[in-house]
This record gives C-alpha cells, sequence and structure tokens, in this order.
C-alpha cells in the first residue's frame, strides 16, 4: 500500500465523478484489450508453430481490429493526456510509440498474408511448369514468363519477411507486456479498476495459467503482491454492503499470506492502514459509517479471521500448514 497518494500536477484539471467514471471505464478497456490481445497472439503463435501454413489472414484481422486497434487509440487518447509523475508519463509515452511500431509491423504482416492467401502463386507455378513439361512453354510470350519469375522472388521474400515480423512482433509484445505491468501499477489506489480487473478472473485465468489474477495483482502490487491486492478488495466489497464476498477475499489475504511467507504483522498493518483509510473516507454523518462499522465486527468476529486482528504474540510467520 502507497504511504500516500501520488502528487498530482497543479495544472491538471479536476474531472467531475461522471467524466472519472468515463476515463476509468477507458482506462479498464484499456487494459482488457492489451491482454485479450496479448493472449490472442501468443495463441495464435502456439497455433502457427503447429500447422505447416502458419498464422492466417482471419485471425489476424481479428486480433487487429477487435483488440489491438483499441489499444492504439486509447493508449493516444489516455498516454498522451497523463496526470502522472515525470517517470510514468516516459513510460506511457514509450509504450504508446513502440506498441504503434508493433502495429503497423502486424498490418504489414496481414497484408502479406491477404496476398497470400488470396493469389495462388502455387497452383500458377504448376500450371507454367506444365506447359513446360508439355513442350508448349512457348506459346508464352518471355516478358510473361520473365514476369512470373519475378513475381515469385518476390513472393519467396515476403513470405521469408512475414517470418521475419512475426518473429519480431514476439519480440515486441513480450517487451510490451513489461512495460505495460510498470504502467499500471498507477491503478493500485483505483477502487472501480481493481475491482473490474477481479470480476475479470476468469480472462485472466486464461492469460496467464496457473497464476491467473494472481500474477496481474502481483505486477501491480509490487511490494505486498496479490496479498495486498485482496485486503483492499476486501475493504471495497465491505463499504459496498457486499459482506460474504468481503469475507472471502479476506481469507484469500490470509491464504496469499501464508504462501509467500509474509511476517503476521505485515499482514495486520495493511489490513489496519485499509481499515482505517476506508474509515476516514465515510462520512461520520447519517448511517454509512455505522452500517460499515457492523459489517465490519461480523470480519472481525470470524473465527477464520481472527489472525487479522486477533493477539498473536508469539507469531512471527504465517506458514503454510
Amino acid at each position: 500500500m502507497t504511504d500516500k497518494p501520488s502528487a498530482h500536477p497543479n495544472d491538471v484539471p479536476v474531472l467531475s465523478p461522471l467524466q472519472e467514471r468515463q476515463k476509468n471505464l477507458e482506462r479498464l478497456e484499456l487494459i482488457l484489450s492489451f491482454y485479450r490481445g496479448l493472449k490472442m497472439f501468443r495463441e495464435l503463435s502456439r497455433r502457427a508453430r503447429r500447422r505447416a501454413q502458419g498464422f492466417r489472414f482471419n485471425d489476424m484481422d481479428h486480433l487487429i481490429e477487435n483488440h489491438l486497434r483499441k489499444v492504439k487509440d486509447l493508449c493516444h487518447k489516455l498516454f498522451r493526456e497523463s496526470e502522472h509523475g515525470e517517470t510514468e508519463r516516459i513510460l506511457q509515452a514509450f509504450f504508446d510509440l513502440y506498441f504503434g511500431v508493433l502495429f503497423h509491423t502486424l498490418l504489414k504482416a496481414k497484408e502479406n498474408l491477404r496476398l497470400r492467401e488470396n493469389y495462388n502463386i502455387q497452383r500458377l507455378n504448376r500450371l507454367i511448369s506444365g506447359l513446360k513439361n508439355s513442350n508448349r512453354r512457348d506459346h508464352l510470350p518471355v516478358t510473361i514468363r520473365k514476369l512470373f519469375r519475378r513475381l515469385a522472388r518476390e513472393f519467396a521474400n515476403d513470405t521469408r519477411e512475414l517470418a521475419g515480423e512475426m518473429t519480431e512482433a514476439r519480440f515486441m509484445f513480450n517487451q510490451l507486456e513489461k512495460i505495460f505491468n510498470r504502467i499500471i501499477q498507477v491503478y493500485a489506489d483505483n477502487a472501480k479498476i481493481i475491482r473490474s480487473l477481479y470480476c475479470q478472473k476468469n480472462l485472466f485465468a486464461e492469460v496467464f495459467p496457473r497464476q491467473g489474477i494472481h500474477r496481474l495483482f502481483g505486477k501491480i502490487f509490487r511490494k505486498n503482491g496479490p496479498t495486498e491486492a485482496f485486503v483492499f478488495l476486501g475493504f471495497d466489497y465491505l463499504r459496498s454492503g457486499h459482506l460474504e464476498e468481503s469475507r472471502g477475499l479476506f481469507l484469500q489475504a490470509i491464504q496469499e499470506s501464508r504462501k509467500r511467507k509474509m511476517p503476521v504483522a505485515r499482514l495486520r498493518q495493511l489490513y489496519e492502514q485499509y481499515r482505517d483509510r476506508t474509515i476516514g473516507q465515510l462520512s461520520t454523518t447519517g448511517t454509512a459509517l455505522l452500517a460499515f462499522r457492523l459489517r465490519l465486527r461480523e470480519i472481525e468476529t470470524t473465527p477464520a479471521l481472527r489472525l487479522l486482528v486477533g493477539n498473536h504474540a508469539n507469531d512471527q510467520t504465517i506458514t503454510v500448514e
């Protein structure tokens, strides 16, 4: 958990609740489109290695138009008007540029695939070879034979270029993922985005097999990993009145801390920080604070969750049972 919110430059306009909601939707769409695109590209790459014909035009077109174009357009919109610090702005600007290069590389590859699939040069080559074998080749004008040989060479060059482009695209996607993981850390305090990402955990289970949403949260919450994410979400759900979901998230936080052998004191510190922050955000007038405290009592008296607040003076580390 960050000790204090990031300081925004003074010239950044304050957004209305409606504008902030729209911007959060765009941020979320950017994140989901990038990871969906990454997932699809890697699936296409694995499929291409298993079959002789490699990538297909329709698959590449779907990848670009349904996922990557959204990423490119949202990068232009969100990253060129960043309200974050200098380091974040540089990372965002570089990602915007580098992703643009990847996008145009794949556009070129898509066009090469279209030419390869729609213009059957192999069939024409067989026809010309058949004429040669039947001694009827001389009926073809010399310019046609020369033009075909040149076309065949260019087609072979395009095929080699396509293989090189896809190899380069794999490298670029891997590097972009690393940069993107660093960029999205700025959303660690954004409950709307973290909660929405959690609701997409099935997608991330496919993007990151055997790790799923835990891997993504580990990138966003670098200091304390998924444990902090689940504590954060636990209080967010509790604040909105979802007691059972909150209870499950706090249990996940405990389980994750056991896997990572996080000191008990650190787990409780996270819990107390987010608890105090949530209480501080609630108005002292009305019934919201009272209702929250009643739900909080339910959480803190749940036997399975007593570790978060109980008196375990002799515990040093949560170990795997």
